[in-house]
């Protein structure tokens, strides 16, 4: 089973959706629209009556609805929506806390979906052990209770298909980045997305344009980025 991502053009390249279940990483420099990315999953699943969740590591729940509205999408209406804001530092000194509520949290609510925004701001604060560990353990957490799960990231500096850390493409089933491309420095980037991995799916490794709109992100599945 597959569930729509909200965005046709992507459904389109995922032949349907993310397949349920799965921990999918969204990477991209700062401005490609990851979260918008994220907010779509959610808003599909909230439109379809699932239960979803919204993890913070970044911005407060007012700017998160803020920042949805501006692109389409009025959050605030839905009731089977928790927004959670958690304090990086905080989850640093007691990870144990996460792992102990976090399951109690999706039990009673029944969620379905859920994203994770950003998690590099947690992994900055880990060592490289610590943050395959911590990020194996919120997989096993989301598997074991069927949750579909979209983790955004920021990308590697000089390899832009690349995690910050280089870690998340290990951990998660599939991997988006979203990517500005350049002809030249004198020119407007171009923004890709390419699917770089999505365990037994068949997609393309092509990256596709896209835009960024009021009503949030346009796919253009069939065009080429040149």
């Amino acid at each position: 089973m597959r569930l729509s991502t909200g965005i046709e053009g992507l459904d389109a390249i995922l032949g349907g959706g993310i397949p349920k279940g799965y921990v999918v990483a969204v990477i991209g420099s700062y401005g490609t629209g990851k979260t918008t990315l994220g907010l779509h999953f959610i808003y599909e699943g909230l439109k379809g009556g699932e239960s979803c969740i919204i993890l913070s590591f970044d911005e407060d729940e007012e700017s998160i609805l803020r920042n949805a509205k501006s692109v389409g999408m009025s959050l605030e209406s839905f009731k089977n929506l928790q927004i959670i804001r958690l304090e990086a530092l905080a989850v640093k000194k007691s990870f144990e806390r996460v792992e102990s509520e976090l399951p109690a949290l999706i039990k009673n609510m029944n969620a379905s979906r859920m994203l994770v925004d950003s998690i590099s701001v947690l992994e900055t604060l880990f060592s490289e052990h610590e943050r395959y560990q911590i990020l194996s353990s919120m997989k096993r957490i989301l598997k074991s209770l069927g949750v579909t799960a979209i983790f955004t990231s920021e990308a590697d500096k000089f390899m832009p298909t690349s995690s910050k850390y280089g870690i998340l493409e290990y951990i998660c089933d599939g991997m988006i980045c979203l990517k500005m491309i350049r002809k030249s420095e004198l020119e407007e980037p171009t923004l890709g997305l390419e699917v770089v991995k999505m365990r037994g799916v068949k997609h393309s490794r092509k990256p596709k344009p896209y835009m960024i709109t009021e009503k949030g992100i346009v796919v253009y599945e069939e065009a080429e980025v040149f």
